[in-house]
């Protein structure tokens, strides 16, 4: 169905709010949910009605552990909010030595859409890179396997040049969790291949998979990226892996590089204009569009922003409006 963008918008303050945030924390989740949405990305709305960005009783607030020199380690707090405060945190570190990482442990609920806070940072002219380690969530087969061991470890890079922001955002995993979620509610198969049944035989069924598991994208290569993100988002930033040390929570790895630290901004952002320029001119397959990574998403984010109306699917609007009305 056609939605109104200004009454979507509402509808998810409104539902953020009655989750129980409030002020800053309240505006910042809604908007990455908001940015997801807009995007045709599975990170957005769906979230809201279904359990993916709960309030904790017990939340422990975000606070931060330690500082020095390039780095910074903070705990606690909503992913998406603790992961906006790391990217902040990490541009401020490389304003003054180039290089800034910052890692959370501790943090809660769902991260979202990082391609929104790798973007933050490539926005004020950064280099940005966020992995976020799902610390408790053994949801992901390692390649060879049918049982969950991992969690859907997405990463994130982002980079400027002169016309906007390349962004990448994927999970390591062949299929995002609440893209699965999505298509239970549409009623929808998933793809062959990818998904098992509790039982570890292959399946299609939506419901089958979420009680059990699936595979990472491009088997082993999915995989090696899957444990790399894994580490930099546990052990590294001391949060916790699927089967040791959940109770550290998830965790999140998040890196400013200031260009200007090797190439210099001018000449960094005319060679990544350069590269950008030369990938947009290959010959595209026929009936293909060559874009650039983020490119599609946006597109479509500006057609709705310009049009004042967004297509969203009858049942994931439908569960919105009876969480935030009933």
């Amino acid at each position: 169905m056609k939605v109104q963008v200004a009454d979507l918008k509402q509808k998810v303050l409104s539902g953020v709010t009655k989750l129980g945030y409030e002020g800053d924390d309240a505006q910042i989740i809604a908007d990455t949910l908001l940015y997801a949405q807009l995007r045709g990305n599975n990170q957005g709305i769906t979230k809201i009605a279904t359990g993916g960005v709960p309030r904790a009783a017990d939340v422990q607030e975000l606070t931060t552990v330690k500082e020095d020199r390039c780095g910074a380690l903070l705990s606690g707090g909503h992913s998406m909010v603790a992961t906006h405060r790391a990217a902040e945190k990490a541009m401020d570190i490389a304003r003054q030595h180039g290089v800034g990482i910052v890692g959370v442990n501790h943090t809660f609920s769902s991260s979202g859409a990082i391609g929104f806070f790798s973007r933050q940072m490539a926005k004020q002219g950064f280099l940005g890179f966020v992995y976020v380690g799902n610390g408790g969530f053994s949801f992901v087969a390692p390649a060879g396997s049918s049982e969950g061991k991992l969690g859907t470890n997405p990463l994130s890079y982002a980079f400027p040049y002169n016309g906007g922001e390349v962004v990448f955002d994927n999970a390591t995993a062949a299929m995002a969790y609440f893209g699965i979620v999505e298509a239970k509610l549409k009623g929808e198969a998933i793809p062959e291949g990818i998904g098992f049944s509790s039982d570890g035989q292959p399946s299609t069924n939506a419901s089958e998979v979420l009680d059990g598991a699936i595979a990472t994208f491009a088997e082993h290569k999915g995989y090696g990226l899957s444990i790399l993100v894994q580490l930099l988002g546990g052990p590294f930033t001391l949060a916790g892996t699927p089967g040791v040390n959940e109770d550290d929570g998830s965790g999140t790895f998040v890196m400013a590089i200031d260009p200007g630290l090797l190439a210099g901004k001018d000449e960094f952002m005319s060679r990544s204009t350069a590269m950008v320029d030369q990938l947009k001119q290959a010959k595209p397959l026929p009936g293909q569009v060559v874009t650039l990574p983020g490119e599609r998403g946006d597109n479509l984010a500006k057609q709705a922003e310009e049009s004042g109306e967004i297509e969203i699917a009858d049942a994931i609007w439908n569960e919105l409006l009876n969480f935030v009305d009933n």
